[in-house]
């Protein structure tokens, strides 16, 4: 053997999920590191024109490390008429009495969340190009110093 591991599909529950319908269906998207994605229901298939979009979110990621939120909804729901909206939202960090960064508080949004970026759009392509964009732009922007 030359050092390297040769990579092989696991089996069990897991095998063939590249198969399964809702998984084969999806937009290929590019995520840096750093984001959870909470649900996402951006299929290839669907068309805005058909009002195959509903459940008004559709996306939604977060990255607690930069303190963003990411989240696309479809309004109205299962409307062709319908438009996407992008919204990115920051949680600034909590600080101590001295105005220091507490850096061990738990990620979570409140009523100090920013709105950062807002879109909409009708076009799908538009859609994935910006939620690629701010997925991108998020991981590297630092929006307060400690």
């Amino acid at each position: 053997m030359d050092g390297t591991r040769a990579f092989t599909k696991s089996a069990g529950a897991f095998a063939n999920c590249e198969k399964a319908p809702d998984y084969a269906e999806l937009t290929p998207l590019r995520i840096p590191a750093g984001w959870s994605i909470g649900w996402n229901q951006l299929h290839r298939d669907k068309r805005v024109e058909d009002g195959d979009f509903g459940g008004s979110s559709v996306f939604y990621a977060t990255n607690p490390g930069r303190r963003f939120v990411i989240d696309v909804e479809f309004r109205p729901e299962h409307n062709p008429d319908g438009h996407f909206e992008l919204a990115v939202q920051y949680q600034p960090w909590p600080r101590d009495a001295r105005g220091r960064r507490q850096n061990d508080a738990p990620f979570a949004f409140d009523a100090n969340a920013k709105l950062m970026h807002s879109i909409e759009t009708r076009s799908y392509t538009e859609l994935i190009e910006q939620l690629e964009t701010w997925l991108a732009r998020c991981t590297i922007w630092s929006v307060e110093g400690n």
